[in-house]
């Protein structure tokens, strides 16, 4: 079953969140812009939610740009994803397609709640997306116990 994918491109994830960093602490490792942009498209989300749905998450791009994939499932639970998600930061892309087998968890919405969820060691996953760091400048991720 396909899964609802929006892309959020991390030069706007940046713009939008970057200068969250507290002083002093490292870009490439602190995760404090991504907690903000996570808070926001789980509240955005819950308030347009319908019915219970799935959010992971993953990144896509190469030399040119990049930006963080978040699937929905099911595509039905919430009414308006897209602009939903376009309140926490604008949607570089948008498709209908299987999310990847790889994918990190992100989240579970319903109709006015969310919460994060783990991997299967109960560790939160995030992205710091300050600074570029990795392969061309590629995003990583963060397993936080």
């Amino acid at each position: 079953m396909p899964a609802h994918i929006v892309l959020f491109a991390l030069d706007d994830l940046r713009a939008r969140y970057g200068a969250l960093v507290p002083a002093g602490a490292d870009p490439r490792h602190d995760t404090t812009p991504f907690r903000a942009f996570r808070d926001a498209l789980l509240d955005a989300l819950a308030a347009a939610a319908r019915g219970q749905a799935e959010l992971t998450m993953w990144w896509e791009g190469g030399y040119n740009g990049y930006a963080l994939a978040v699937a929905l499932e099911p595509t039905d639970a919430v009414p308006g994803f897209e602009d939903a998600a376009a309140r926490a930061c604008p949607i570089d892309g948008a498709r209908l397609a299987p999310p990847r087998s790889d994918a990190y968890p992100l989240g579970r919405v319903a109709p006015g709640w969310s919460e994060v969820t783990g991997d299967t060691d109960g560790a939160e996953v995030e992205a710091p997306f300050g600074a570029a760091t990795g392969h061309f400048g590629a995003p990583g991720m963060r397993r936080i116990s």
